[in-house]
């Protein structure tokens, strides 16, 4: 995803250096220069802020999944230590010994 964003921002740049070698070699105006200039500026800019709107979503997103990770686990282990509690308490005999005297 981010691959292709950057590839369209590279093509787009070089499109528009070729357009712009083509127009001052033909004695272009400086105002159709002008205009591309602030074109290809306006396309970059725009695909930038693409680009860190779609990085702030995969962070957050992959923040959000280990968070998720780390309560399972967390989880788990409460579980894991609640089991064993349970399983020593039953392992103790209520009434250790009785003594009968005769």
């Amino acid at each position: 995803m981010f691959n292709s964003i950057v590839m369209k921002t590279v093509k787009t740049s070089v499109l528009t250096a070729v357009l712009l070698a083509a127009s001052v070699s033909a004695q272009a105006e400086t105002s159709l220069v002008t205009e591309v200039a602030n074109s290809l500026e306006q396309n970059i800019s725009a695909q930038m802020q693409d680009m860190v709107s779609k990085a702030q979503t995969e962070l957050s997103l992959s923040i959000q999944s280990q968070m998720s990770e780390m309560m399972f686990e967390l989880s788990s282990d409460e579980d894991l230590k609640a089991a064993k509690l349970t399983a020593e308490k039953v392992e103790k005999p209520l009434v250790t010994s009785a003594l009968i005297e005769d």
